[in-house]
C-alpha cells in the first residue's frame, strides 16, 4: 500500500495527504476526516525510513529509559505523551534495565533513524553519551539528578536532598536508629542514599550498620528480606527509610508478621508516592515526586527545541515533597 493509492482514492495529490498525516491541522477539517477514514480503510502504513530520507526527520521521539517496566515510570510516560499526542509525533521507547552500558548503543540506534529529538530519561553516565549529545542531528532533552553534566534541556531533582530530607523528617518524628534499605542500582539511588548518611551523621547518628541493600529490583519481597536481616545484625532498629514504596510495603507487611507496631514502636518512609502508599495499613508516610509534571516539561522542552521555540527554562528542578502517613508518628 503506498501514499499515491491513497491519494488515488480520495482523489488529491499525496503531498496532500502526506501533509494531513504529518501536520493534520493545515488541511481543512473535512478533507482530513475523509483522508484518515481512507487511511484506515486501506490499512496505510507511513513509511518511516521514506519520510526521514524526504525530510529532517522521521516524526518520532526516542525516550531512553533505565527501568521502563517499573511502575514509578507509568507517570512520567504518561505525560509524555499528553505533551505529544496532540501533535505530529510518535514515540518509540527503549530499556536499558540499569545496564549503563547500553546507553550509547541505544542512543546511537535511535539517531541512526533520524528522529525528531530523544529523551534521555535517567542515564546512570554522560561519560560516553556527551560525545553523541554534541554532534546529535536532533534536539536531547534529559530526566536527570541535577548533579549530572547536561546544563540544557533538563527537568530532574536533587536526590540527595531527596535522601536527606526524609531522614531528616523521620529524625524529627522522635526515631533514632533509621535504616536505609534499597538497592545500588543506579546514581539517582546511591545519591539517594548518600543523602541519608549525612543526614544522619549531621545528626551523631550515623551507624554504617543501618544501611542494608542488595543489587535487585527493590520488589515487596526484597523489603520484608531486608528488614529480617537487618534485624538479625541491628536489634534496636526503629525506623527504616526505603528506597521506594514497594520496599516499604514489604517492610510493613514483614513488621504486621512479627508483631511490631507501626508507627509507635516502628516508623516506614517510602519513596515515590505510588497510588497503593495512600491505602496500605497503616498508611505509607512518603517522598511524592511529580512524575507526571516531570515527562510532560521535558517533552515540552524538547517539542520546543524541534520547533525552533524559546525553551522558557534551560533546566527546571522538580523538587519533591513528603507526604505524612499512617507509618510514622
Amino acid at each position: 500500500m503506498k501514499l499515491s493509492d491513497v491519494a488515488k482514492k480520495v482523489g488529491v495529490s499525496p503531498i496532500t495527504i502526506s501533509r494531513a498525516l504529518r501536520n493534520p491541522e493545515i488541511v481543512s477539517e473535512d478533507l482530513r476526516e475523509v483522508i484518515l477514514r481512507t487511511v484506515d480503510e486501506m490499512g496505510y502504513i507511513p513509511n518511516l525510513a521514506a519520510r526521514a530520507l524526504a525530510g529532517r526527520h522521521n516524526g518520532t521521539v526516542g525516550v531512553i529509559t533505565p527501568a521502563l517496566h517499573r511502575p514509578a515510570f507509568a507517570g512520567l510516560m504518561i505525560g509524555i505523551e499528553d505533551r505529544l499526542r496532540a501533535t505530529e509525533f510518535g514515540v518509540q521507547y527503549s530499556s536499558t534495565l540499569h545496564h549503563a552500558d547500553r546507553e550509547a548503543g541505544q542512543l546511537k540506534s535511535f539517531l541512526m533513524q533520524k528522529p525528531a529529538g530523544v529523551i534521555i530519561a535517567g542515564a546512570e553516565s554522560y561519560h560516553d553519551l556527551l560525545p553523541l549529545i554534541e554532534n546529535a542531528a536532533c534536539p536531547i532533552a534529559h530526566i536527570t539528578d541535577l548533579s549530572q553534566e547536561p546544563e540544557r534541556l533538563v527537568v530532574g531533582l536533587d536526590h540527595h536532598a531527596a535522601g536527606a530530607e526524609p531522614t531528616r523528617f523521620l529524625l524529627s518524628r522522635g526515631y533514632e536508629r533509621i535504616a536505609f534499605i534499597g538497592g545500588s542500582t543506579d546514581l539517582r539511588a546511591r545519591r539517594r542514599r548518600q543523602g541519608y548518611e549525612d543526614a544522619m551523621r549531621e545528626a551523631g547518628r550515623f551507624d554504617p550498620d543501618l544501611a542494608i541493600g542488595a543489587d535487585a529490583a527493590g520488589t515487596t519481597g526484597l523489603g520484608r528480606e531486608l528488614l529480617t536481616r537487618l534485624l538479625q545484625r541491628v536489634t534496636d532498629v526503629d525506623a527504616v527509610f526505603a528506597q521506594n514504596d514497594e520496599l516499604a510495603l514489604g517492610v510493613l507487611i514483614e513488621c504486621g508478621v512479627r508483631g511490631i507496631r507501626v508507627p509507635e514502636d516502628f516508623g516506614i518512609c517510602g519513596f515515590n508516592d505510588l497510588e497503593f502508599s495512600a491505602f496500605t495499613e497503616p498508611s505509607l508516610t512518603t517522598v511524592h515526586i511529580p512524575r507526571y509534571d516531570i515527562g510532560y516539561r521535558v517533552a515540552d522542552m524538547l517539542l520546543r527545541a524541534v520547533r525552533d521555540e524559546p525553551p522558557g527554562e534551560d533546566k527546571v528542578d522538580c523538587g519533591f515533597s513528603i507526604i505524612p502517613r499512617g507509618s510514622t508518628r
